[in-house]
């Protein structure tokens, strides 16, 4: 079947008895959201293409949000052979003359039905069992499977490179990814935030140590910054490419590379922010960048035991833990900004009116030493940024600790599990063992526990 440029091939509501694989050419698909039911989908869309029709040029925003783009070798339209209702859930749409094979409903039970029906409970199972998804209404979880992608990478196949742009998500099904990052390249790759940083934290930059290196130990030191660390090894469940899509970055910052064979679930950044970008999906944001930070934390945490700089996570870290922060801090410094020469005359004219009338006032605050053309901003601004380092820097402290695997009430961790290794027994410990075997057998056997221990 060959089709051209702008022909819908799929209509969102209506029944669809057929899927089609792109031979040549690409397509993309649109999803309406905000109609109660697939009637009104259906009438929508009819009235969008009827008006195209009368003006020769289809309006692809009326067809609702752009969700996906397919290319050759792809498949679309399977939904609605998957699902009992056979109502398809998007409109397609060519972006060129395009090429397809039509798979009608028998050819498809004869050939592909048990490998896509297998993928589509493959997807539904996770959507199911995901924490991340525990609250979201069965439209909603029916919505985020259609919107997942499955792909099967093989050893040493790149999920994403550091300065690729960011146009997916990626939930690991099963499988493990290798994430290594050049850390050094932060600071120009993302001039913006890293200048946005500077402004309103610079109490996070580095300290100058005031150590004088030699022009060979300055050399050797640019190049092992330069160089890319192992960050982590991602298993089932874990999510690639979700923080850039949270604070904004247009290109990722790492490269994940699977280390086996593995299955991934792709979500496009038009399905994220079109499900996610939800008050009742607010908790699942929430949720998501609680899992981020704990990995950033490790990550902050091998960076300084590795003597890397790691201003940049600790930043992006602090972005996912307080936004409102950082706007408070942005608001402030933008205030500053806008001070111009006549807000100097008046602040300073309200100054002396201040110094006559009450010299107390002025006093004070030249021994707090407030900047009285500032006073309104300074202080709070200061406040907010200390408090912003001093609630990660605790927030790493609990990382730490837990990490070392100490037991707390009401958990399972083993009490002799120490940095990722068994820690040797202590005496104290195997004095309380037998203690307390002495003490079972005296109360078993009914003799004395002296002569229990004694023996």
């Amino acid at each position: 079947m060959r089709t051209n440029e702008d022909n819908v091939i799929i209509r969102q509501g209506d029944s669809g008895d057929r899927l089609y694989v792109i031979l040549k050419g690409r397509v993309s698909i649109y999803v309406v959201q905000d109609k109660e039911n697939d009637q009104e989908i259906r009438q929508h869309v009819e009235k969008v293409l009827a008006k195209a029709k009368l003006d020769k040029l289809l309006d692809r925003t009326q067809l609702g949000q752009h969700v996906w783009t397919s290319n050759e070798g792809q498949a679309f339209g399977e939904v609605a052979l998957i699902k009992e209702d056979c109502v398809r859930t998007a409109s397609v749409v060519t972006d060129e003359d395009t090429d397809l094979m039509v798979v009608d409903r028998a050819l498809y039970n004869r050939s592909v039905r048990d490998v896509l029906e297998r993928e589509f409970h493959e997807k539904t199972e996770f959507v199911e069992n995901n924490p991340l998804f525990k609250q979201w209404l069965p439209k909603m979880k029916k919505s985020m499977t259609i919107a997942l992608q499955k792909e099967t990478m093989h050893y040493g196949s790149p999920v994403v490179r550091q300065g690729q742009p960011v146009e997916n998500i990626f939930f690991m099904l099963r499988g493990e990814a290798e994430v290594i990052a050049d850390q050094a390249s932060h600071k120009t790759q993302y001039p913006e935030i890293w200048g946005e940083l500077q402004r309103i934290l610079p109490d996070l930059l580095p300290k100058d140590n005031g150590i004088n290196y030699t022009p060979y130990e300055t050399l050797q030191r640019r190049r092992t910054s330069h160089r890319p660390y192992q960050m982590c090894l991602l298993g089932a469940n874990e999510v690639v490419g979700a923080v850039e899509v949270i604070v904004g970055l247009k290109t990722h910052l790492e490269t994940t590379t699977v280390t086996r064979e593995s299955d991934v679930l792709v979500l496009s950044t038009n399905n994220y922010n079109r499900l996610f970008n939800r008050k009742s999906s607010a908790r699942s944001v929430d949720m998501l960048k609680e899992m981020l930070c704990q990995r950033y934390f490790m990550y902050i945490h091998r960076s300084n035991l590795s003597v890397i700089d790691a201003t940049f996570l600790k930043y992006l870290t602090i972005k996912m833990l307080d936004t409102e922060s950082i706007k408070l801090l942005k608001t402030r410094h933008n205030r500053k900004n806008e001070f111009t020469e006549h807000d100097f005359y008046e602040a300073y004219r309200i100054f002396k009116k201040m110094e006559k009338e009450n010299d107390s006032i002025i006093s004070l605050m030249k021994i707090l030493d407030i900047n009285f053309l500032f006073f309104d901003t300074t202080l709070p601004e200061l406040e907010t940024s200390k408090k912003v380092l001093t609630d990660l820097e605790y927030r790493m402290t609990q990382w730490r600790e837990r990490s070392k695997g100490e037991e707390k009430p009401g958990t399972s961790t083993s009490k002799h599990i120490k940095n990722g290794k068994p820690r040797r027994k202590s005496s104290s410990d195997v004095s309380h063992r037998k203690r307390g075997t002495s003490s079972a057998s005296s109360q078993k056997s009914g003799t004395s526990r002296h002569k229990t221990t004694h023996s």
